[in-house]
């Protein structure tokens, strides 16, 4: 007889980095999965308006969550992880960790939590630090890269496209990516530097708009937002950038290395797990001397290059493949 299928309640505010997980899930539990709406503190006026109904509707969802689950996994510790931890019973329960949870921890009820994913080494160390009684349950998984979708273009000319993918926002240092440019542009003429993301801050985006005019860009700089076709944009890039204060993976690095983009990244604490020296700059000198370093190249060094560091790395994200990982030690935890 067939063992029975637990039941695993997935609660999730925003589903881009657990989405891919989801077919694995569904092969080794009885799967449900929950939107819970995220519910930061108030700060506009309309903010003040819809807050209490939009936690009243997260409280509604989790306690359902648990109701109809043996195992609940929260996708990011965060507020709906303090309730859960509250009210889990008997049941399992497992959390991952991004980024922005370190810097101020839910007040959840840790005893209560089974077991905690984060995504890299350093995210693991940080956090020990912190929670010191949760070592044994801290582990590292990396986040998953589907290397089958995010593919090389047949013609992999210099397209003299440099590029910075992710929300706009301060912490993604898009300013300081604009300075640095201006700095290898005298240069190279020919460069053209493409912001693809969300517009998460107008103001700060409006900040870039007059710092690219300032700096006479505007005719270099493209502020293209949402990207309807992100693949494509990765294999239009020779360079794919990093200007983060931190981050955990920052995986559109990896994602544009994979479709044979040139990954550099400012030094944030725990990319050194990730990408080499060769790849890391620490201020715009050193990044304007790796940009002429990779331009000086020739179509075929410069193939050869990218090939050999995605063979290298990219392997990180898919053996052992991260989604089988995190789905055996929900299922070791569980039974447990």
């Amino acid at each position: 007889m067939n063992e029975q299928k637990s039941r695993l309640a997935v609660l999730v505010s925003t589903e881009t980095f657990i989405k891919p997980f989801r077919e694995q899930f569904s092969e080794d539990f009885k799967l449900s999965w929950w939107k819970i709406p995220y519910t930061p503190p108030p700060k506009r006026f309309i903010d003040y308006l819809i807050f209490p109904y939009k936690l009243i509707i997260k409280k509604v969802k989790t306690l359902m969550s648990l109701i109809r689950s043996e195992v609940i996994f929260v996708e990011f510790a965060n507020e709906t992880l303090t309730l859960a931890s509250k009210w889990k019973g008997k049941r399992t329960l497992v959390t991952r960790l991004h980024r922005y949870e370190l810097f101020q921890l839910p007040k959840a009820k840790w005893e209560a939590v089974d077991a905690i994913i984060v995504v890299n080494k350093r995210m693991k160390e940080r956090l020990e630090e912190k929670l010191p009684e949760m070592k044994e349950k801290i582990h590292c998984v990396s986040n998953y890269l589907d290397v089958d979708y995010w593919t090389i273009r047949e013609n992999r000319i210099k397209t003299n496209q440099i590029a910075i993918v992710g929300s706009i926002e301060p912490r993604k240092g898009h300013d300081k990516a604009i300075v640095a440019f201006s700095k290898i542009v005298k240069k190279y003429p020919d460069l053209k530097l493409n912001i693809i993301g969300v517009n998460n801050d107008k103001e700060f985006s409006n900040t870039l708009i007059r710092l690219a005019e300032d700096l006479k860009l505007r005719d270099k700089i493209r502020f293209l937002g949402f990207s309807e076709d992100i693949k494509k944009d990765f294999q239009d890039s020779d360079i794919i950038l990093s200007f983060s204060e931190h981050e955990s993976t920052h995986l559109t690095l990896f994602e544009g290395l994979s479709c044979g983009a040139w990954p550099l990244s400012t030094t944030w604490d725990g990319v050194k797990e990730f990408l080499p020296d060769e790849n890391l700059f620490s201020d715009d000198k050193e990044f304007v001397k790796k940009v002429k370093k990779f331009y000086s190249l020739n179509d075929k060094e410069r193939i050869e290059k990218i090939d050999r560091l995605a063979k290298e790395r990219l392997i990180k994200f898919t053996d052992p493949d991260p989604r089988k990982e995190i789905s055996k030690l929900i299922l070791k935890t569980h039974r447990k």
